[in-house]
């Protein structure tokens, strides 16, 4: 094909050339993560204000002067995040003294999932952490938050250092309410391995993970 007759048919492939392009970036978010399709580590936390919690306060971002902070999306009907509620109040357990806070997020509108539930939910399974209900829905959709339960580990700029799961055997609870890991016993604590390499200024070992859990039930926009 000479140069002449290439020019024409460039020409007629060019708005499908710019259109592909366009579905491309409309497709893939700029800053996705590996496993998140909204952002990527080093992406700093929202903000939030006012969020009630299970007991009967409320708590902001700007409440939170640790030099970490943990948030986790939980839902209280969902087995995975009863079969691994034991490990996540072991972990609060294991991180207290440290500057550290552990913040549940549950933000499911069913009834279950909902403030009057998650008063008995925390003092059933011993929660020791702020446990808010944030029936917005913005703070999930901001994380891109899709799984109960998920974690998400940021250091004392705000920056997100890790996303994903507790550890490396997710848990569920059984129809006779015994709890069964997927993989055996976890030998691999993302999360406190995350914490406590921040906390030490050392890089985090593992920074993303597919956490494994119950789909959180976002509201349709109108």
């Amino acid at each position: 094909m000479t140069p002449s007759q290439l020019c024409p048919l460039a020409r007629r492939l060019a708005p499908f050339i710019a259109a592909a392009a366009l579905l491309l970036v409309t497709v893939v978010p700029a800053f996705a993560g590996a496993y998140n399709r909204v952002l990527d580590i080093g992406a700093p936390m929202p903000s939030f204000t006012d969020l009630p919690t299970a007991d009967d306060s409320t708590l902001s971002s700007s409440d939170l002067g640790e030099d970490v902070v943990v948030l986790v999306f939980l839902a209280n009907h969902c087995p995975w995040v009863r079969g691994m509620d034991p490990d996540l109040v072991a972990l609060s357990k294991e991180l207290a003294g440290k500057s550290v806070r552990i913040v549940g997020v549950s933000v499911n509108h069913r009834q279950e999932d909902r403030l009057p539930a998650m008063k008995e939910h925390a003092a059933k399974y011993g929660y020791d952490f702020p446990y808010v209900f944030d029936e917005s829905q913005e703070l999930g959709r901001a994380l891109g938050a899709t799984r109960t339960p998920e974690y998400f580990v940021f250091d004392k700029t705000r920056k997100l250092v890790y996303m994903g799961a507790i550890h490396d055997s997710p848990a569920r609870v059984k129809s006779d309410g015994s709890i069964a890991y997927t993989r055996g016993e976890p030998t691999t604590f993302y999360v406190r391995d995350a914490v406590l390499a921040t906390l030490g200024d050392q890089p985090v070992p593992t920074a993303e993970t597919a956490a494994q859990g119950c789909s959180v039930e976002y509201e349709q926009h109108r």
